[in-house]
């Protein structure tokens, strides 16, 4: 079966986006093509890798730029080109996903592979990609944008840290349980394959029912994460299957090739319903320590412990956090909402039950929100949200609560309180019986997005 997903016609791409695009100096801008493959994974490999070639990296590039990729492909791929050195100068790919906020699907364009050789850097390169790879994702439906990314740098672009990133709990070696003598390994680990994607999708989908936001993955997705051609899945480790002596499967964990801060990750772990996490533990982690040590020996790195890379919470850190004593601090993803109203309107129906189970259920009048530039009204009638519309601040009329511009994104996607907000930022105010009324739309909830793709 086709495992590609919708994407815009190739034509429509170049005519919407203005490609190819002479950028001046002999740099163009454009689209890749099938011949770009091997230049771009030598490309990326060099820039990723500093001072020793990055070998995931090439490999990920040329798993991205097959036409049979299931969302990216070399339609999704952008080039700056020093056609005076016959050179690739700066590079980016977007990721087309759907997410969904309490439930209700959204999409979403995800920038990634972001890499420009550092002979070309600060001539706004990555500036210019951005603002086409921004026009395509509009042009796909997606009412955001998210990046897995360095330090401030995307702030430049329109993007806010408005979701947890990773983080979660670390056991070290010497927390992990050795089996007693003459004790067998109650539980044991093979290889995920096809057959049982009915079986984990329901346990991912359980997980992710805990999250204010996820990615859902239907079953294209999972076939193309267990692709069976080794030149796809260099870059991956194999998902396992949790499973008994006899053979009943139990649950499932993903490791990754990450090395962390001395530690192997982990992106996802999940056990039926009824079974006890705290009984699988221990054989999970006596498998993952010798693809610890194997892959940080392959990398040339120290590990000395497996991370969970589940966030702030997760059922396994609850049964067992004497094995894992650890606590890793998130990072964050980057958010960039073009268009917040938009988004507001699609997500209307979680915004109102909220308000039906609160303290302000049935709700009738306004709720101005201010960016102090600018802002944003929300109209409601009997607790339903009616017209939500960009608004502009006054001296003369300040709104019922500010933020400074983009902070609100962090309210709107559950990652700070406004408690909190408040606290960190002497700019977020809010009248008193507005507050309530924000309290009640905006709650702080947890969020664990897999940055698959």
């Amino acid at each position: 079966m086709s495992l590609k997903s919708p994407t815009l016609e190739t034509p429509f791409k170049l005519a919407h986006l203005n490609l190819p695009r002479d950028l001046g100096d002999g740099l163009v801008l454009r689209l890749a093509t099938v011949d770009d493959t091997e230049p771009l994974a030598q490309f990326t490999g060099r820039v990723f890798g500093r001072e020793q070639f990055d070998e995931l990296a090439a490999t990920y590039t040329r798993d991205t730029m097959r036409p049979t990729h299931p969302v990216i492909g070399p339609g999704n791929t952008l080039i700056v080109e020093d056609t005076r050195a016959q050179k690739i100068a700066s590079s980016t790919i977007l990721i087309p996903q759907t997410w969904t906020y309490a439930g209700i699907p959204f999409g979403v364009g995800r920038p990634e592979m972001v890499a420009t050789d550092p002979a070309y850097r600060r001539r706004g390169l990555v500036r210019v990609q951005f603002d086409v790879l921004h026009a395509l994702s509009d042009a796909l439906g997606h009412l955001a944008q998210s990046i897995t990314g360095i330090p401030w740098y995307y702030r430049q672009f329109g993007y806010e840290y408005a979701l947890d990133l990773s983080g979660g709990r670390t056991a070290y070696f010497s927390n992990i349980p050795a089996l007693k003598e003459n004790e067998t390994e109650p539980y044991r680990l093979r290889e995920m394959t096809c057959a049982d994607i009915p079986f984990v999708a329901v346990l991912y989908e359980r997980d992710c029912a805990r999250s204010l936001v996820t990615c859902p993955r239907p079953e294209w997705l999972w076939r193309y994460l267990l692709d069976a051609d080794p030149a796809h899945r260099a870059w991956r480790i194999p998902a396992q299957i949790i499973e008994t002596p006899a053979g009943r499967a139990v649950g499932y964990v993903q490791p990754t090739r990450d090395i962390w801060m001395d530690a192997s990750v982990v992106d996802e772990f999940a056990v039926s319903e009824g079974q006890s996490v705290r009984a699988v533990l221990p054989s999970v982690l006596r498998w993952l320590k010798p693809h610890a040590e194997t892959e940080a020996s392959r990398q040339k790195k120290l590990v000395t412990g497996i991370t969970f890379a589940f966030g702030r919470e997760h059922p396994v850190f609850d049964a067992a956090s004497d094995l894992l004593p650890k606590v890793r601090p998130p990072y964050g993803w980057y958010i960039r909402v073009p268009d917040v109203p938009r988004l507001l309107r699609a997500i209307a129906p979680a915004l109102e039950m909220r308000l039906a189970r609160s303290v302000v259920a049935g709700f009738s009048g306004e709720l101005k929100i201010s960016e102090y530039r600018s802002g944003y009204k929300l109209g409601f009638e009997n607790g339903k949200l009616g017209n939500v519309e960009t608004w502009q601040p006054t001296p003369e009329e300040s709104g019922d609560c500010s933020f400074p511009p983009l902070v609100f994104l962090q309210l709107l996607f559950g990652a700070k309180s406004l408690s909190e907000l408040r606290a960190q930022f002497p700019d977020v105010w809010a009248k008193d019986e507005p507050a309530v009324l924000v309290n009640a739309l905006f709650p702080k909830m947890y969020s664990c997005v897999v940055p698959v793709g």
